[in-house]
């Protein structure tokens, strides 16, 4: 009996790995696309930081 206890802890444990491992590939494949997000958005930011800075500068050199 005690052999069948100890095949059986180590098919669930082999099986809880399994499923830990694939949680945490999803995991580290979302983060992955959020930098990749939060990346295009800093450029995107700071393209129309650029525009309205270029903006400022161009009304504030005008004469009065």
């Amino acid at each position: 009996m005690s052999w069948a206890n100890s095949s059986s802890r180590n098919t669930q444990s082999r099986e809880t790995v399994i499923r830990l491992t694939v949680a945490v590939e999803n995991i580290a494949e979302k983060l992955d696309q959020l930098h990749q997000d939060m990346k295009t958005d800093r450029v995107e930011i700071y393209t129309r930081l650029n525009n309205c800075e270029t903006r400022i500068t161009s009304l504030e050199a005008r004469p009065d």
